[in-house]
């Protein structure tokens, strides 16, 4: 699996658009989908990072040396990732919440 299959497959776990990921790492759409399509087979090591970064995966999870996570792996990293950016209050909001959450789902069994 080359590195635009890898790149399509994160994306659409994501749910993101073409313009929505292009954006996230500061480049055009048109090349999201060039380097989808293989058009574009040598992307330079600062984009890879950020489309790593922008996915929460490893940079050999990217371009096919490691497995790639399944969704739900993927929205796990993407919720923890978004903690960083909550204060301090906030992240203990989320935190209690889930507590409520786990304990609803063990009564509901």
């Amino acid at each position: 699996m080359h590195i635009g299959e890898r790149l399509h497959s994160l994306r659409q776990k994501n749910g993101q658009s073409l313009q929505a990921v292009a954006d996230a790492v500061g480049i055009s759409k048109a090349h999201i989908w060039e380097m989808e399509k293989g058009y574009s087979q040598n992307p330079s090591f600062d984009l890879v990072r950020k489309l790593a970064k922008h996915f929460g995966v490893s940079i050999d999870a990217l371009v096919g040396e490691e497995e790639e996570p399944d969704a739900n792996a993927l929205q796990i990293k993407r919720i923890h990732r978004d903690l960083d950016d909550l204060s301090e209050r906030d992240r203990a909001i989320v935190e209690e919440t889930i507590r409520a959450m786990k304990v609803r789902s063990e009564r509901q069994g």
